[in-house]
């Protein structure tokens, strides 16, 4: 099974918003790290995928579902970049994992990913698709805290 724990975990991250608010000339370091905080932001401590199975972490509690894949979505975002979204749904009624899930690697063609946004919920895939404030973001759980920072650092 792959663990995926989310960028919240106890990882150093200020010089990340350091060197993000050195290429924002219009915000502050304390308005970046508080933009990253809103972003970053999940109850879910780690994610375990195998075979179509999401186990959903969150402290002692572990909810899953077998998640059926239900299309992509490309997305272009008011910054001009282009976002691929892949949907995946939850169809068994008695699961209490999130009946909609949604992945975001960045990447549109095919490749291995270092990290993971994931938009989680139950109300429908399109207001997930609406989601662009809160993009809970996910690691390998293999990375060491370096290589989570570096990662963050050239994203």
């Amino acid at each position: 099974m792959h663990h995926w724990p989310d960028s919240c975990r106890p990882v150093p991250l200020d010089p990340v918003f350091k060197k993000k608010a050195e290429k924002d000339p219009g915000k502050n370091f304390e308005q970046i790290k508080e933009y990253y905080r809103k972003g970053y932001a999940s109850d879910i401590d780690t994610i375990g995928i195998e075979n179509g199975v999401m186990a959903f972490h969150k402290g002692n509690e572990e909810n899953s579902c077998k998640y059926d894949y239900v299309g992509y979505k490309i997305l272009t975002y008011t910054s001009g970049k282009k976002g691929v979204r892949y949907l995946f749904e939850c169809k068994d009624a008695g699961s209490q994992a999130p009946k909609y899930v949604q992945f975001s690697d960045h990447t549109i063609a095919p490749r291995k990913s270092a990290h993971f946004h994931i938009f989680m919920g139950s109300t429908s895939q399109e207001a997930l698709l609406a989601e662009m404030d809160n993009w809970p973001t996910y690691y390998p759980f293999q990375l060491t805290t370096e290589q989570v920072v570096d990662d963050m650092l050239h994203h």
